[in-house]
């Protein structure tokens, strides 16, 4: 979960840089010397693409143009346009950051815009607006990072049509190949400190008002599987009447088609927790209540699948973000067989007629 914490590290030297600007105009320091100590303090490596071009007249103003990476190659960009605007005045020095690519971890994101201001008399920076794309969606956001009290940084915005598959796999943190998620989410906020990774995202706290389509992809052979199914436990093996109203739940309601879904995810600490986020079609409902810590990687939620305003399974959701088990709840307790996989996320890998195999073994 670094990727958030290399997010807020890149906004934050960005604007060291237009911090170190600032002895530019005093004459105090030569530009290769501000870029040495920028290399040497973030582990970073400078590459500047033309002279900077200076204007004297109302104001001081100053454009250039950088190729800028860290050592560890966990971000990257070949051109990173900057302008500069200071008045002949005590006020805030403007700034203006066009980035055409930016990858993160190896996620691209395009058309990165950043406009603010920095305040020197209490070395505070102001992002007016932080825009870009990522696939085919975009975000807004707006902030600030104090320079003082170890670098709080804050921001707030909206994200538009996010495909949430994308940067998990771009980021090497899950490839999940069945479900698909796209998000929004309107009047979000986020802060923390810019520290360690673990102190990072400990102090990362903020409201996500969230809103979205999952699709999850099945076939005609798991339809009539799961039909099947429901025959054999109804009428042979009603000890695992929620494992087969489960997946018929997913299956019938819930696949090869988009399915809305809205609520509010809190963060606190670097936990994210819910209680009310909402997978709703008509009449059909998956309620989703619990937490995922950032730090450890680990679930521990709850699923409802409710039908006509009442809960008819239980699931429990554990495990780490790339692989975590899915298992149904019989009775307020797990459902435990040793030899009936309980654990959703695998009878949908091994395929459901692997399941009725082994039922049918079990009715012999």
């Amino acid at each position: 979960m670094t990727f958030i914490k290399n997010i807020f590290f890149f906004l934050f030297l960005l604007f060291c840089i237009t911090i170190v600007l600032l002895f530019i105009f005093l004459d105090k320091y030569k530009i290769e010397k501000i870029i040495d100590r920028l290399e040497t303090d973030n582990n970073i490596i400078i590459n500047l693409k033309n002279q900077p071009n200076w204007k004297f007249s109302s104001e001081i103003k100053v454009d250039f143009s950088t190729k800028i990476q860290n050592e560890k190659n966990q971000f990257y960009t070949e051109d990173a346009n900057f302008s500069f605007v200071q008045p002949y005045k005590i006020a805030p020095m403007n700034f203006d950051i066009n980035i055409p690519s930016l990858f993160l971890e190896g996620l691209q994101i395009k058309l990165v815009k950043l406009i603010g201001n920095y305040n020197l008399v209490n070395k505070k920076i102001n992002f007016n607006n932080i825009e870009g794309k990522i696939g085919n969606g975009d975000f807004s956001s707006s902030g600030s990072i104090s320079l003082l009290n170890n670098q709080p940084i804050r921001l707030k915005g909206e994200l538009n049509n996010i495909y949430l598959n994308q940067i998990l796999k771009q980021l090497n943190l899950a490839d999940w190949k069945r479900l698909e998620i796209r998000l929004s989410a309107n009047n979000y906020e986020v802060s923390s400190k810019l520290s360690s990774d673990e102190i990072f995202l400990k102090n990362f706290n903020g409201n996500i008002p969230v809103t979205g389509s999952i699709y999850l992809v099945s076939s005609e052979e798991e339809k009539f599987g799961v039909a099947l199914l429901n025959i054999l436990v109804a009428q042979l093996l009603p000890d695992y009447q929620n494992l087969s109203k489960s997946l018929s739940q997913i299956i019938n309601n819930y696949t090869n088609k988009p399915v809305l879904f809205e609520g509010i995810i809190e963060i606190k600490n670097g936990v994210l927790q819910t209680s009310n986020l909402t997978v709703i079609n008509n009449n059909n409902k998956i309620q989703i209540k619990g937490t995922f810590d950032m730090v450890s990687n680990n679930f521990d939620t709850k699923l409802f699948f409710i039908e006509s305003e009442k809960i008819v399974v239980e699931a429990k959701i554990a495990g780490d973000l790339e692989n975590p088990k899915i298992e149904i709840i019989n009775e307020n307790k797990l459902f435990d067989s040793e030899k009936i996989n309980n654990d959703l996320n695998k009878v949908f890998g091994e395929g459901i007629n692997n399941l009725i195999d082994k039922l049918l073994m079990l009715n012999e």
